[in-house]
């Protein structure tokens, strides 16, 4: 996708500089205090730009605020991941913990017998 966005604005590019280098025509600006003499395409070109740079920095700037906005609402719509409680765990059995082997009377010695 990347690709593509990169050949249409230099398409688009080329095809701006082909249209200002064949329209030679010569057009002159009153400003008031200083009159512009350019190409009529350098005039064109200038409006397009002058109409078109508010628009995408305002874009822009809509752009950036949203996304910041998702991204502190996705953080907080996070769980929170608080560890378990030590009480709610079962003990692991262990060494200490089994009980011990049962002795049977044949093996043992009697108090008498001592």
């Amino acid at each position: 996708m990347q690709f593509i966005k990169i050949l249409f604005w230099v398409l688009l590019l080329v095809a701006t500089f082909i249209f200002w280098w064949t329209n030679e025509a010569r057009a002159s600006l009153d400003l008031g205090a200083a009159v512009v003499e350019a190409r009529v395409s350098t005039f064109v070109v200038g409006a397009f730009l002058i109409g078109f740079l508010p628009t995408w920095l305002l874009l822009r700037g809509s752009k950036w605020r949203l996304s910041r906005r998702i991204k502190t609402l996705e953080d907080a719509a996070k769980p929170a991941t608080a560890p378990a409680p030590a009480a709610s765990r079962a003990p692991t059995p262990t060494a200490a913990t089994e009980p011990a082997p049962a002795v049977s009377s044949v093996d043992s010695p009697k108090a008498s017998d001592l």
